[in-house]
């Protein structure tokens, strides 16, 4: 299944990782807009539960492959959204992006950690950190993501 996803991946952005033409150093212009989008407005989608917001911020056929190997949908990820109430405490959350690397003048993998205070299972505040890439493509000269995959998740409790 996963090589399904990755191959329909590469396959819907007409090349593979192979390929790469350009570096982030080339692209100051693509990684502001790169940058933004990752590290402002997608976290901004999720903490206001903007559901139409993140439908058109999502490329057609997104999908996450989750740390234990499961894969939602654009439409999964939608109804999560819809259905999961705001934290009751304002979110710390922050992106850190460790490289924007370009496959193709229309793809981009933009890969980082998240970093925030969250609860575990039993209540107790933790640290919440968690690694991820993200392949965005444009389209009709606007950015979307395509795929998300995070794993390294973990919840350390602050003592």
């Amino acid at each position: 299944m996963r090589s399904a996803i990755f191959a329909s991946v590469f396959l819907a952005c007409g090349t593979g990782l192979a390929f790469f033409s350009a570096t982030a150093g080339d692209r100051q212009e693509d990684v502001a807009v790169l940058t933004e989008k990752k590290v402002i407005v997608w976290p901004r989608l999720y903490a206001e539960r903007d559901a139409a917001g993140l439908d058109e911020f999502l490329a057609d056929g997104f999908r996450v492959l989750d740390p234990d190997g499961s894969v939602r949908t654009k439409a999964d990820e939608i109804a999560w959204l819809q259905k999961t109430p705001p934290a009751r405490v304002k979110s710390d959350f922050l992106f850190t992006i460790e490289d924007i690397v370009f496959a193709a003048d229309t793809v981009a993998v933009v890969y980082g950690h998240g970093d925030s205070t969250r609860e575990t299972e039993d209540g107790r505040p933790c640290h919440h950190t968690y690694w991820s890439s993200n392949t965005f493509l444009r389209q009709d000269g606007v950015w979307k993501p395509i795929f998300s995959h995070v794993s390294g998740v973990t919840c350390t409790p602050i003592e």
